[in-house]
């Protein structure tokens, strides 16, 4: 059991939960039966023989497991580098979209300006200023004026016409800048899929190892004890572990299935409540929140075929409805969770689950820093953002999967994660999400 301890608290545990991991099946190899071991004790050498064989089995269980898990650890660290490689790219990638922005604006307001100015020095300097001079010696005072405006108007048309070329280059630039930033943008992603992928398998194998070897070591060792003859009574007394971890087991068994009955009573009951109260309707209940994942293509990286975006990679770490009460951060929250929190490091970037209008983004006490963005008709609440990280304001308009901040632990939060509501907590969001082809 110590190894299954293990293998449950790597940092792996984040990529199964995500994925919904099924484990493969175990390795197929010869065990010795208790009658093996009772046969083989008829001669020395059998005995020592199966001995030798038992040492082996279990040093290669032991062996397996351990390689099993390094493997594991070693592709679910893969995985959080590729993310956050992929992370930064995105990040990167939208803030030379915003410099695109602003500097194909400053390139047409300054071609607007030089070209003004052309065609009204195109009209007014058509005179002949020596025969000016000549001809009409009394207003040579004016003509000396128009020759010293014309200087002006000259010197600034040379400044106005750097200042284009400057900006056009600036749009060259940063255009040129953000076809690379985008086909890096594409390798991380498809970099960070390839490195899920291998996270989960080798979570698979992990977790196959340690069944393998929890299954056989126990009563590998008992077969040992008895052959080194350390006990007459090892066999009879490891059938009756066994019967005793079975009735304890049983008993666990019909605990838990009680609690997830009264927890489902208190969840279901929770939700008839909320939808009560909050007219405006929407999906609720707790666990997993309904509907299915089937042939959903809405990711962090790309949108579903409706448009709709996952806000943040990572396992869910809580879901919508009934929660024991949690304290940290600011205080303590309340007994319905009217969100689901994505578990993510803090400084990881939070993306928008559809276009919209940001209608709020302030510091909400226990939600801490959040944004509210409407969709037209559906809202999409982002709490217990990081203190300086909104990139987004009132009355913007955003695209879907767009970066609008960071995630932070503001507010009452026991460790970094988002808090995502959708119509301010009357709509399951892992219900609504799925309902957009979302990956949830």
């Amino acid at each position: 059991m110590r190894l299954r301890t293990l293998i449950a608290t790597i940092a792996l545990g984040v990529v199964v939960a995500s994925v919904g991991v099924s484990a493969p099946a175990t390795a197929a190899t010869s065990y010795p039966t208790w009658e093996d071991v009772q046969n083989a004790r008829a001669s020395e050498s059998a005995k020592a023989a199966e001995i030798k064989k038992i040492e082996d089995l279990i040093a290669g269980l032991r062996t397996n497991a351990e390689n099993a898990r390094i493997a594991a650890v070693a592709a679910a660290d893969a995985y959080q580098v590729a993310l956050a490689v992929a992370e930064e790219a995105l990040i990167k990638s939208e803030d030379l979209k915003a410099q695109l922005a602003t500097a194909q604006e400053a390139a047409a307001n300054s071609s607007k300006q030089a070209g003004s100015l052309f065609a009204q020095m195109g009209r007014t300097s058509t005179f002949d200023t020596t025969a000016s001079l000549l001809i009409n010696s009394k207003k040579a005072d004016d003509t000396l004026y128009k020759l010293g405006a014309v200087s002006k108007l000259t010197s600034l048309s040379t400044q106005l016409l750097d200042e284009a070329e400057q900006d056009a280059n600036q749009v060259t630039s940063l255009s040129a800048q953000g076809e690379v930033a985008a086909t890096v943008l594409e390798e991380a992603r498809a970099d960070s899929e390839d490195k899920l992928q291998k996270a989960t398998a080798a979570a698979d194998a992990a977790a196959a190892a340690v069944a393998e070897q929890e299954a056989h070591e126990e009563t590998l060792l008992g077969q040992l004890t008895l052959l080194k003859g350390q006990t007459a009574s090892v066999e009879e007394g490891y059938q009756a572990g066994v019967a005793e971890r079975a009735r304890l087991a049983a008993i666990e068994a019909e605990r838990q299935r009680k609690l997830a009955e009264q927890r489902a009573a208190a969840a279901a009951a929770a939700a008839a409540e909320a939808a009560k109260n909050n007219t405006g309707g929407g999906s609720s209940g707790g666990g997993g929140g309904g509907g299915s994942n089937a042939g959903a293509t809405g990711t962090y990286f790309q949108a579903s075929a409706q448009g709709w975006w996952r806000p943040l990679p990572g396992a869910i770490t809580s879901w919508y409805g009934s929660r024991p009460i949690l304290c940290g951060g600011t205080g303590c929250s309340v007994s319905f969770h009217g969100g689901i929190d994505f578990g993510n490091a803090c400084g990881s970037a939070v993306k928008a689950v559809h276009g919209g209008t940001v209608t709020q983004a302030y510091y909400h006490n226990a939600f801490g820093y959040r944004i509210v963005i409407n969709h037209g008709g559906v809202t999409s609440t982002y709490g217990h953002l990081s203190a300086g990280s909104f990139r987004v304001s009132v009355g913007q308009q955003v695209s879907g999967g767009q970066v609008i901040a960071s995630v932070g632990r503001t507010g009452v939060a026991t460790g970094c994660h988002l808090d995502l509501k959708i119509n301010d907590g009357a709509t399951n969001p892992a219900t609504f999400l799925r309902g957009k082809g979302v990956s949830i």
